[in-house]
Formats: C-alpha cells, structure tokens, sequence
C-alpha cells in the first residue's frame, strides 16, 4: 500500500526518507525491543484487575478475571506507566552504554536486556502475585531462543513453555495458559525440523501470541501494539525500503 503511494522513486518518498533519517537509530533499536516490557506492564496492569494483589487492595478495586475488551478510565494508569518505563529505560541505555543488560540486542544478539526483562518479571512476582510466574517463564524462553540455537536451548524452552502452561492453568489465568498452549507447537516443529527459520518463526511468534490475547482483555494495549506495528513498518520503509521483520529483536 505505502508503494503505491509513496514509490521509493518519487520526490515525496525521499523527502519523507529525509525526515525519518534524522531519528537516532540507537534509539529505534531500543525503542523496538521495549515490546516485551510493555506486554509485562500491560499484563501486570491486568493482574491487577483481575487478581488479589497488593495494589488492587490499594486502590480498592473489585476483583473480575472474567471481562474482555477493557478500555476504562483507569487503564491510562498503565499507559502512563509503560511510557515513563520506556522514557527512563532510554535515557539510562544512553547514559550506560557499557552496561550489559541495557545493549541493543541488534548489536550483540547475545546481550541480556530480554534476561534482564525476565528477571524483571520475577520481581514482579512479589508484588502482583504468582501469575507472574507464568511469565517469568515465556521470558525466559525467549531470552533462550535468542541467547543459543542448541536443542538444548530448544529443549529447556519446551519445558519451561509446557511448566508456565500447567501453571497457569492451575491458576485458572486464561492468558499464558492460552498463549502457551497455541506457542508449543511451535517449539515442537523447531526441535523436530532444525531450521533457523523456523527458530526465527519461534522468537516472533512468543510476544506475538501473548500480545494477541492479552488484547482480549486489555483492549487499550491491543492500539499500542498496533501503533507500534505501524510505526515501525513506517520506519523501515522509508529508511531500507524493506519489508519490516516484525518482532525481530536481532539483525540475524
């Protein structure tokens, strides 16, 4: 669609290219892996709503673990919280730049920022409860996606899919128990066939997933997440003119 009216050869395709160029590329890179972060708040932000936590004592809140497509006054709370995480995680990535967990996995695909997110998630056990656990866990597999493509690395991410899976499904948490059990098929074919595109396939398709049905229930998030696809789909066209490879947090 954006070539039919904005050929990579006309003048309006390269004045907008001009434009777009002069965004710090570091701070796309970083911007781009901030999707699991805000699919952790999103899905705290839920818990809260759903769950007996802490903060849902707090505030006061009646306990529902049964609505879908939530768009109410409260749900600004966790918009305002993911773009204050966003804003502080980029300013100390620019600040610390050496600093492990805060390097751009497009630049060393083995760094620890999806590590450092999964431990992130642990945290948040202790404070939203034990339906962290569920995503502590699908963190930690991607983070393994990423980190090796060992069948070793493919075989502790099946088992640790099919733990968050029973879980959650024994804490009656509809999200990951559906997100895990569409994901393992997935892993499977991965171990079986043995191809990087497959693998590739399998590190997309884990955030996507949990995306999709933590939408169901957070509907606000479903139009972050799809000005996120935009955005970026926007961006590659008119700085590489190609395709963009969603959800893609490495340069492999």
């Amino acid at each position: 669609m954006l070539k039919r009216f904005f050929p990579s050869e006309s003048s309006r395709y390269k004045h907008i290219q001009n434009l777009v160029k002069r965004i710090d590329i570091d701070m796309i890179d970083r911007l781009e892996m901030f999707f699991p972060m805000w699919i952790m708040l999103a899905f705290q932000h839920y818990l809260i709503k759903s769950y007996d936590t802490i903060f849902t004592i707090a505030i006061g809140n009646d306990l529902d673990s049964y609505y879908i497509f939530s768009m109410i006054s409260q749900d600004w709370i966790s918009v305002i919280n993911i773009l204050l995480h966003s804003i502080l995680f980029l300013w100390l990535m620019s600040k610390f730049e050496s600093f492990g967990p805060f390097r751009s996995v497009k630049i060393d695909c083995q760094t620890n920022f999806l590590l450092f997110l999964a431990i992130y998630s642990f945290i948040g056990v202790f404070i939203f409860g034990k339906m962290m656990m569920g995503l502590f866990l699908l963190f930690l597999v991607l983070y393994l996606l990423y980190r090796s493509d060992s069948t070793r690395s493919k075989i502790a991410s099946i088992v640790l899919t099919s733990i968050a899976l029973i879980f959650s499904v024994y804490q009656d948490e509809p999200v990951l128990s559906t997100s895990a059990v569409l994901y393992l098929p997935f892993l499977i074919v991965t171990l079986v066939l043995k191809s990087k595109e497959y693998l590739h396939y399998a590190q997309k398709y884990l955030p996507l997933i949990i995306f999709i049905f933590l939408s169901t229930k957070e509907l606000w998030f479903g139009f972050i997440g799809l000005g996120y696809f935009l955005f970026f789909y926007f961006y590659y066209y008119f700085t590489m003119n190609e395709k963009y490879n969603w959800l893609k947090f490495d340069s492999q």
